[in-house]
């Protein structure tokens, strides 16, 4: 429920931010709580799949829109109010989806054509039993089921130079498909980002509930969090567990935790609600 005092959207990455190594929260939980108390929307913005992140969103629980596949395509609960803002859409496990990008089967038609005849060596989702996977993502079975269940992106190991690597971003570009590095993974995908999914998320929030001044407080810890992170009005930089380079928003506010994973992640939000 959206209150009269309701003013923050937090926009949060998952793995890394949120979520520790594990798969965990618990450090964050106070600061989770508190968010559900002010009525304030907490948006899960992950690459990660739409049928992974409900899982999570289940749990937390959180009943506001979901971003998934960084950026490549965005669920709304059909009982939320904000589906009367969307013009169009499918209606898939109880969400109204938009998708900003191009679907995952015509990246791998094009990916594998230029791997095939130009010889890029790379291996993804696509290519991998369930067995590998779980070995490259850490993931029980069934998460990494969900994971597999990809709909705009295709995470792939890149297993050649710098320079191939920036000619096969080229050859993708005719196409309108870019590289985005994650903490695990570079990710094929349309041209759309997790900074698209706030901003799509936040206006339709400013168009349905027009006269409350809202405003957006994205968390993240990695390289593809960053254009998230300068699109919000203010960002909060997690350290990176596994030794990234500290992020450097773009943004008048930006806070920066001294704790990576939930630690941290409860640290800022705890910041955020009492400045």
């Amino acid at each position: 429920m959206i209150s009269d005092r309701k003013k923050q959207i937090f926009v949060t990455d998952l793995d890394g931010t949120l979520l520790d190594d594990n798969y965990r929260w618990d450090p964050a939980i106070p600061s989770l709580k508190r968010i559900r108390e002010l009525g304030f929307p907490l948006v899960l913005n992950s690459s990660k799949t739409l049928p992974e992140i409900q899982a999570i969103a289940a749990a937390l629980p959180t009943d506001a829109p979901l971003i998934a596949e960084n950026g490549g395509l965005i669920a709304i609960p059909e009982g939320s109010p904000l589906v009367a803002a969307c013009d169009s859409g499918d209606t898939v496990a109880g969400y109204r989806i938009l998708f900003p990008g191009i679907s995952r089967e015509k990246i791998l038609q094009v990916a594998h054509d230029l791997r095939d005849s130009r010889g890029y060596a790379f291996e993804g989702f696509a290519d991998w039993p369930i067995e590998t996977i779980i070995a490259h993502t850490g993931l029980s079975h069934g998460q990494a089921l969900h994971s597999r269940q990809r709909l705009a992106t295709e995470p792939i190991h890149w297993n050649d130079s710098e320079e191939k690597l920036a000619g096969f971003s080229a050859a993708l570009a005719p196409h309108h498909i870019r590289l985005l590095r994650g903490g695990r993974f570079i990710h094929l995908m349309g041209l759309c980002d997790k900074a698209d999914g706030l901003r799509t998320v936040a206006d339709l929030y400013r168009t349905v509930f027009p006269n409350s001044p809202w405003s957006t407080i994205a968390l993240g810890d990695g390289a593809n969090d960053l254009e998230m992170l300068n699109a919000a009005d203010a960002a909060a930089v997690i350290p990176n567990t596994h030794g990234g380079a500290l992020l450097k928003p773009a943004v008048r506010r930006v806070f920066t935790a001294s704790l990576p994973g939930p630690a941290g992640w409860h640290e800022a939000i705890t910041h955020f609600l009492t400045t």
